[in-house]
């Protein structure tokens, strides 16, 4: 386990790149969409940030286990505010990435016919 959470801590880096590099393809399609200019290449710049977007889940998916990991730590805090208020933040944020997993799974066709929508307001929630 404390490999995983190694080795997710040094895709956080990677994952940095790839949404400054998705962001940007956002910003390039928007110009291209606003100028009218090259429907192919806004095609294939709008998939590219979608491949991208996916990539960027693909990262993620060790984060729900390092929340959990960090929930397990913090319930053995001696403050019982700090040690409720920390583990009550750590599931949280592992739900979050839990749902954020079962989104990527759909949207890459690992879990036919799932509701994206409702998966999505779940993760907000």
């Amino acid at each position: 386990m404390d490999s995983w959470v190694r080795f997710n801590s040094q895709s956080q880096a990677k994952e940095r790149v790839l949404r400054t590099a998705q962001y940007a393809c956002m910003l390039l399609g928007y110009t291209l969409h606003k100028s009218r200019v090259a429907p192919d290449l806004h095609r294939t710049i709008s998939d590219l940030e979608a491949h991208m977007s996916l990539t960027r889940k693909l990262l993620r998916l060790g984060n729900s286990v390092e929340a959990l990991q960090a929930a397990k730590r913090a319930i053995h805090l001696s403050d019982s505010v700090l040690r409720l208020c920390l583990t009550i933040g750590h599931l949280n944020r592992a739900m979050y990435f839990a749902c954020d997993n079962v989104l990527w799974a759909g949207k890459t066709g690992i879990i036919s016919k799932l509701d994206q929508q409702k998966w999505s307001q779940r993760s907000f929630r």
